[in-house]
């Protein structure tokens, strides 16, 4: 007697779904997510704030290399409930630039109290796209995205 055909659906394990927060406005939030999940296969979602995370996702927290984008990630995982799963910072480079003094020192600070930390170049190209998935047809862009997603250890 053979076995009936499996109706189960296949949900990525949960180290492959992410759900995303900006730190603050203009983090890049909308771009790492696209970037993390470029065909919404995996179920990766950009959380608003103040949404909760829902079970089994990967929390990533990402902000601007700036003073205040990492004074802001500093404070958001400063204030990260204790049972939650702790995140991955996502650091997304604004100039191409050293990362200023107070960032510098911030990321140093944060490190312990996030799984890792992957950072986004500085990419010229990004300015002239309409939306986060229209870069991903640049090589530059592609190539971006193939790092962070291993950064955060996605297999390609």
């Amino acid at each position: 007697m053979s076995q009936p055909a499996s109706t189960e659906v296949r949900r990525p394990p949960a180290h492959e779904r992410f759900a995303v927060l900006g730190a603050h406005g203009g983090a890049g939030t909308s771009t790492v997510t696209k970037w993390l999940d470029p065909d919404g296969a995996l179920g990766s979602i950009e959380l608003r704030r103040g949404g909760r995370l829902p079970l089994y996702y990967m929390p990533v927290v990402v902000a601007q290399s700036t003073a205040f984008g990492m004074s802001r990630a500093v404070d958001a995982v400063g204030r990260w409930h204790p049972e939650a799963p702790r995140p991955y910072l996502v650091v997304v480079r604004d100039a191409p630039l050293s990362l200023p003094k107070p960032a510098v020192y911030r990321m140093r600070t944060i490190t312990p109290r996030v799984l890792g930390i992957a950072e986004v170049p500085y990419l010229a190209e990004l300015r002239g796209v309409d939306t986060p998935g229209d870069g991903l047809d640049l090589r530059a862009v592609q190539r971006a995205a193939r790092a962070l997603r291993r950064s955060l250890g996605l297999a390609e």
